[in-house]
């Protein structure tokens, strides 16, 4: 709707620069049409930058892990690039023959000690504070925008942590 409003005002404030006399009703209706294009412009890039309009909503999920590779064999770890990055490799009770990674976009992991293996993940995302804000601000995209995403490994003592080789 922003965008809408945006360009609406931007042919308004056109036509009324190059087609209408000089007067003062021109002058006001030039004014108020500038005013409403400013106000498009930075609600488009508070929205954008300070997520304007939106609040947090963060879900939690756990699921309960099976080994890797054997019973000794937790979880894989695999560095990525100069081995300051790195995705976990496990494998979810629900469906044992296969393998989730962690993602590495705005995520952090943990790994603590248990009585069960399981992960804990926490899913913050941006959305909308209500129908007003998503009518002027979404912009034909009405998916939430992902926040940040934290996993919580548990382990028994049993477990151990394998580094697995990049493939």
């Amino acid at each position: 709707m922003t965008l809408i409003l945006l360009v609406l005002f931007v042919f308004i404030f056109s036509y009324l620069m190059i087609f209408k006399p000089n007067s003062l009703r021109r002058t006001i209706e030039i004014l108020i049409s500038f005013v409403v294009i400013a106000a498009c412009l930075i609600g488009l890039v508070l929205n954008d930058n300070y997520h304007w309009g939106m609040h947090e909503v963060t879900t939690t999920k756990t699921v309960s892990l099976t080994p890797l590779e054997s019973k000794r064999a937790a979880l894989g770890i695999r560095r990525l690039g100069t081995g300051s990055e790195r995705v976990i490799l496990y494998r979810n009770a629900a469906t044992p023959t296969k393998t989730s990674v962690t993602s590495t976009d705005k995520t952090t992991t943990s790994i603590k000690n248990g009585a069960t293996a399981q992960v804990q993940i926490k899913t913050t995302r941006w959305q909308y504070k209500n129908h007003w804000a998503r009518v002027f601000f979404a912009l034909g995209n009405h998916t939430s925008k992902l926040a940040q995403r934290h996993y919580t490994f548990t382990l028994p003592s049993t477990w151990r942590t394998v580094t697995v080789k990049a493939k």
